[in-house]
C-alpha cells in the first residue's frame, strides 16, 4: 500500500536546495532515508503489479527505477552534487536509458507530473513512427482517441523543416513533425501527493498509456534487429 508522500519529505527537499554540499548530506543521511528516498521506493512497489502486467521484463527493482540523489556535474555549470528531487523511470530490463521506452513519475517543490516516453531522441525509432503514420494512420489515431477526457496531453519538440508528404492526413501533421513523443499528465493535484488517491491517479493513467507502450516498444525493438 501507498498512502501518499510525507509532507515532510518537502520540507527535507528544501533543506537540500538550500544545504546543497556532502557537509550536510553526510549528517543527514537517515533523514534522507526516511523521508526522501523510502518514500519512492514505497510508491515503486506499490506500482510493480502494474508494471510486470503491461511488461514482464519491466525494470522494477526499487534502486534501478529511481534516479540517483547524485548530480553528474561534469558538463554541467551548475555543479551542485546533490539533486532536490528525485524521479521513478520504470524501462524494459537492460535497455540503455537514454533510447529507451520509460513510464516516469516525478514530484518536485514546484511541480507534479508523470507519463510515458522516449527518455532520449531515439530517431530511429520515430522514423518507424513516420512511416506507420503514412502506412497505418488508423493505428495511431485509434490510439489518440483513449486519451478524449483524460486529460493526458501529447507533447514533443517538433522539427521546424521536416515537410509532411502531400498523402498524409492534416490532422496528423502534427504528429509527423516530432522529434519525440511524451504523453503526459501535468493537471494533477498536488495536494494529492500526500493522498492515496496519487497511485491510484497513477496507476489508472499508465492503464491507459500501455498500448502506447507496446507501440513504442515495437519501433524501439526493430531498431534493435
Amino acid at each position: 500500500m501507498f498512502d501518499g508522500f510525507p509532507k515532510e519529505m518537502l520540507e527535507f527537499m528544501l533543506k537540500i536546495r538550500f544545504n546543497n554540499n556532502k557537509e550536510f548530506m553526510s549528517s543527514h543521511r537517515d533523514e534522507y532515508e526516511i523521508k526522501m528516498r523510502n518514500p519512492h521506493y514505497q510508491l515503486i512497489e506499490a506500482l510493480t503489479p502494474l508494471m510486470l502486467q503491461i511488461d514482464q521484463g519491466m525494470e522494477v527493482r526499487p534502486n534501478k527505477v529511481l534516479s540517483r540523489i547524485f548530480r553528474d556535474t561534469r558538463f554541467s555549470k551548475n555543479k551542485s552534487p546533490y539533486r532536490s528531487h528525485h524521479w521513478l523511470a520504470f524501462r524494459h530490463t537492460g535497455e540503455p536509458r537514454e533510447s529507451a521506452v520509460v513510464f516516469w513519475f516525478e514530484i518536485t517543490l514546484e511541480r507534479l507530473s508523470w507519463g510515458l516516453g522516449f527518455w532520449g531522441q531515439n530517431k530511429p525509432a520515430m522514423e518507424i513512427f513516420r512511416k506507420r503514420l503514412l502506412s497505418h494512420p488508423d493505428d495511431w489515431e485509434t490510439l489518440i482517441r483513449t486519451l478524449n477526457n483524460t486529460g493526458l496531453a501529447v507533447e514533443g519538440e517538433s522539427y521546424k523543416r521536416l515537410n509532411s508528404p502531400a498523402q498524409l492526413k492534416p490532422s496528423l501533421t502534427s504528429y509527423y513533425k516530432l522529434k519525440n513523443i511524451y504523453l503526459v499528465r501535468r493537471d494533477a493535484h498536488y495536494n494529492d501527493a500526500f493522498t492515496p488517491k496519487l497511485f491510484e491517479n497513477i496507476a489508472k493513467d499508465f492503464r491507459v498509456l500501455a498500448p502506447f507502450y507496446q507501440m513504442m516498444r515495437g519501433y524501439h525493438e526493430i531498431t534493435l534487429q
